[in-house]
């Protein structure tokens, strides 16, 4: 029904998607009343404004904080939710993370899966509908927002303004379709730092992580030596470096060192699959002449089952608890450590919080919830409407009969009633988002629009 249109436009979805790819649009602090999340994101979401506006659809942007692209009459609508911001790019790439180059038909760059491109094929796929003349019975809105990778204040700001829709979905994950997601807690361990003056080597500074929902991939220390050998310092380090297979520069001053420890940065979603540079930094100090070398073990022996922190936990639906120590920022006064847990569908926020500071406290940590977006664990069951539809259309597409899925990433599908995510990860394809390397393969992207055109088709007909 609208594949034939599809592969007509397939070049101009194709340089569309090269176009949203190609405005750094990390989220950052305000830039004007009407760019609550920077100036990238706010070109973000003009671009894909002006494009809706140019396919003869109605538009809004509502305060800078989201948009939408709206088809269709009446009051009831169906959404399909996609955000523009994406996370800070980290090194090593191949390729410019915001060039948008295709090589080996793979499209390169910082959101090319999560979630610019995905969005782009949600965006083409209501372009099809449309032109296809089909009637449908419910307005469609494509909603993007802008605060995904942070906070969700987008979600937060649009739906006080806009009413909810009837239901939808999200094309933020994987298909066939994911039916639970976990839930995610976002909190500090913090601890008043004690008195070095009987170290050989003080600690004056360790600092790492670009976000917490990311696996960090850098941590620096600053060491201070004075009156101590230099030299065997740095040999030191190399040793214990050599011994746990750390990755690490060296800034030798007078009587300074700064340690710059690598790691691999992956989604928090899966901390298992990257290494953690903050953990590596506390295996480093923990062998060092250092006081508070407690404090040092204990950033070397956090994993990611959360059994460090008392909560290893596992259910039926979602599976184990993952753990992720994402942001660390040690001072002279205060050390601080900010985790990103994603928890089963049968436990709450509280009550891990609550089974921290009690396996904490009696060390002198603290256990506070932070700023970060929280949010308790979603479960639609199986044989509900939507997750029926969407697994049929799946299916039609694709021939594929594969079972829906749990995650343990957080989507836009908590922020509406009657909601799943959708895609646009095929089965047995790499997870490259929060990676350096993020691409998605071009013939994904124009598969997804046909599949995503089904959707919106049955969910609104």
């Amino acid at each position: 029904m609208f594949e034939k249109w599809i592969e007509q436009h397939r070049s101009q979805i194709i340089e569309n998607t090269q176009g949203i790819l190609r405005i750094n649009s990390v989220g950052g602090p305000a830039s004007a009343p009407d760019q609550p999340f920077g100036p990238g994101c706010a070109e973000a979401l003009e671009y894909v404004l002006n494009l809706g506006r140019e396919m003869g659809f109605a538009v809004k942007n509502v305060d800078g904080y989201a948009g939408h692209i709206e088809f269709g009459e009446g009051d009831d609508y169906i959404a399909v939710l996609g955000h523009l911001d994406v996370v800070p790019v980290g090194t090593g790439w191949t390729y410019p993370p915001f060039g948008a180059e295709i090589h080996d038909g793979k499209m390169y760059a910082r959101g090319a899966i999560d979630d610019k491109g995905p969005s782009m094929a949600a965006l083409h796929a209501l372009q099809a509908v449309k032109e296809s003349g089909v009637k449908l019975s419910k307005k469609v809105r494509v909603i993007f927002g802008l605060d995904e990778e942070s906070n969700w204040r987008c979600m937060d700001h649009y739906f006080e303004k806009e009413p909810k829709p009837l239901g939808g979905f999200t094309p933020d994950a994987d298909f066939p379709l994911i039916y639970a997601e976990k839930g995610i807690l976002c909190f500090d361990v913090i601890r008043d730092r004690k008195s070095q003056e009987s170290a050989t080597v003080i600690v004056r500074e360790v600092t790492g992580g670009n976000r917490i929902n990311m696996v960090p991939d850098h941590t620096a220390i600053v060491l201070d030596v004075k009156g101590v050998d230099i030299d065997q310092v740095v040999k030191q380090i190399g040793e214990i470096a050599e011994s746990y297979n750390i990755q690490h520069e060296l800034e030798v001053g007078d009587d300074t060192i700064k340690i710059h420890v690598a790691g691999v940065s992956v989604h928090a979603a899966a901390p298992q699959h990257g290494v953690n540079a903050i953990r590596q930094a506390g295996r480093l100090l923990a062998e060092l002449d250092t006081a508070e070398r407690d404090l040092w073990t204990f950033i070397s022996e956090v994993d990611t089952e959360g059994d460090r922190l008392g909560i290893q936990l596992v259910c039926d639906v979602t599976g184990p608890l993952t753990n992720n120590m994402g942001l660390v920022h040690v001072d002279e006064k205060a050390a601080k450590f900010s985790f990103n847990v994603r928890f089963p569908v049968d436990q709450t926020s509280e009550g891990l919080l609550s089974i921290m500071q009690e396996k904490l406290g009696p060390d002198g940590y603290t256990v506070a919830m932070n700023e970060h977006a929280n949010m308790e664990p979603l479960y639609v069951p199986k044989d509900s409407e939507i997750v029926q539809k969407l697994l049929s259309v799946y299916e039609e597409e694709t021939g594929d009969k594969a079972e829906p899925l749990t995650i343990g990433g957080g989507t836009y599908a908590r922020a509406i009633p009657n909601a799943v995510a959708f895609g646009a990860l095929f089965p047995g394809q790499e997870e490259l988002a929060h990676q350096r390397d993020e691409n998605w393969a071009v013939d994904d992207l124009i598969r997804c629009t046909k599949i995503y055109a089904k959707a919106i088709y049955e969910l609104a007909k």
